[in-house]
């Protein structure tokens, strides 16, 4: 393995991680200590491909464990082509591939509804009318016979020209069971603004509505996070003092949230800190690894977050 000249990685955040640790430790067999990182196993290791998901949750590890110069080099792509690619240092946003033989549209997503999408096909926007800053729905036209394909992504353009986009979410994995229209990266973003400031870090994370009942004919609705922190952090956070860091920091990127909020229409949310490996847990039990399985970060419904409630043994059964 030491004689090997790699200088590309590529795969998924999680799946990266995976391989630079069983490297690891495949290479401490009958050495006197483990490499501390791939980079320490193969200097010319310049650089890491990723697709799949954003590195979002997985940059500090893959960091540490590649090694402290390996370019992350992010690309959107999908069974149905490569939609866009990472052109500059700076990560915040990828570069719309226009030449690549495929046909892009998009539809604003306020006027996305899959019962009436025929219909709402007549909202689509050419990629000359998309403005930045709105959240749209991908369709695609391409050389191998799809014909206005509802990609199932949510991408906001960061800019038009040049054209650069953010992927956002997917359109069956947003949190809107009280109108408040939360999609995937804002609860992402919000995590990991709230580890940053505080020195935690974040292994896996799950949100989805909840209901309790407080009083006779009284129930209060919130968003209820499963989270996983990174254990040897210097402070360990209570779900106490998380909770309303989740709150103000999803308010302030959020103004549907913020909203419902101050209308009391959504309560403050509740947070359920789990041990390390539940998540994992929960992947095994889906029949894949935590590395392979793409974890939905949130959901309209409780699918995946009574299954969770199932292993941590926590409420073991909900309003919703």
């Amino acid at each position: 393995m030491r004689t090997s000249d790699v200088t590309l990685v590529a795969g998924a955040p999680a799946a990266a991680c995976a391989l630079a640790l069983a490297c690891r430790e495949a290479a401490a067999a009958g050495a006197e200590e483990a490499p501390p990182h791939l980079q320490a196993l193969w200097p010319n290791l310049e650089c890491l491909l990723f697709s799949g998901a954003a590195a979002g949750l997985y940059t500090d590890a893959l960091r540490l464990w590649l090694g402290p110069t390996v370019n992350l080099h992010e690309v959107y792509a999908a069974a149905e082509g490569v939609i866009a690619v990472q052109d500059d240092l700076q990560p915040a946003a990828l570069r719309l591939l226009t030449d690549s033989g495929i046909f892009f549209e998009f539809l604003p997503l306020r006027d996305f509804n899959e019962k009436t999408l025929a219909d709402d096909r007549d909202f689509c926007r050419p990629l000359e009318q998309v403005q930045p800053g709105v959240d749209y729905v991908v369709l695609l036209t391409t050389p191998a016979g799809l014909c206005r394909y509802v990609l199932g992504d949510i991408v906001r353009f960061v800019s038009v020209d040049p054209q650069r986009l953010q992927f956002i979410g997917r359109t069956g994995c947003q949190l809107n069971s009280f109108g408040e229209h939360v999609t995937e990266r804002e609860l992402a973003e919000t995590l990991l603004a709230v580890c940053s400031r505080n020195g935690w870090s974040a292994v896996n994370f799950h949100v989805a509505p909840y209901q309790r009942r407080v009083a006779a004919g009284q129930i209060i609705s919130c968003h209820e996070w499963w989270l996983e922190l990174g254990t040897h952090t210097i402070k360990t956070p209570t779900a106490n003092v998380l909770a309303p860091e989740l709150d103000a920091e999803l308010a302030r990127r959020n103004s549907d949230y913020a909203a419902r909020r101050a209308a009391r229409t959504v309560d403050s949310p509740s947070v359920r800190l789990v041990v390390p490996g539940m998540f994992e847990e929960w992947a095994l039990g889906q029949g894949k690894a935590s590395s392979t399985s793409k974890m939905q970060r949130c959901r309209s419904d409780r699918n995946i977050a009574d299954q969770l409630a199932t292993l941590a043994r926590f409420h073991p059964a909900t309003e919703t």
